[in-house]
């Protein structure tokens, strides 16, 4: 009769703890990544911070993060050439304006500010990682 009863109460029994998650939903791979003691003292404080454990702060800093490919060596030709052209421009602009020729001064200042607008849309686009995102 004892056993019979200890049966039936473990039949009805509920098991305890959280229920098993699905195999997608596991988190079985690890992956390393080495930082100075520097670098994991501000990593600990960031997640502090965040009210998270650096497993889960770096999770989510990982997978959440935008990389933006690096600018190409034939923009940064572009750039330093369009600078180069405004700084001459500039040069002309100066001696147009000490020959008192007010006229050329002006097309120059005007195709000067042209180039500048170029220079900074073009500067503020790479700044602001406008380029291909990964």
């Amino acid at each position: 009769m004892v056993d019979n009863f200890m049966e039936e109460t473990g039949k009805n029994k509920r098991k305890g703890g959280r229920p098993k998650k699905e195999d997608s939903e596991r988190k079985t791979e690890m992956i390393n990544v080495r930082v100075s003691e520097t670098e994991h003292y501000i990593i600990k404080r960031r997640a502090a911070l965040a009210e998270l454990t650096v497993s889960a702060y770096s999770h989510a800093a990982i997978l959440q993060s935008k990389i933006v490919e690096p600018m190409k060596k034939e923009d940064m030709d572009l750039l330093r050439k369009l600078s180069g052209e405004a700084n001459n421009l500039n040069q002309l602009a100066h001696r147009a304006n000490s020959y008192q020729m007010p006229y050329l001064e002006k097309e120059i200042r005007s195709a000067l500010n042209l180039l500048t607008e170029i220079i900074e849309k073009l500067s503020d686009d790479w700044k602001n990682h406008k380029r291909k995102k990964f």
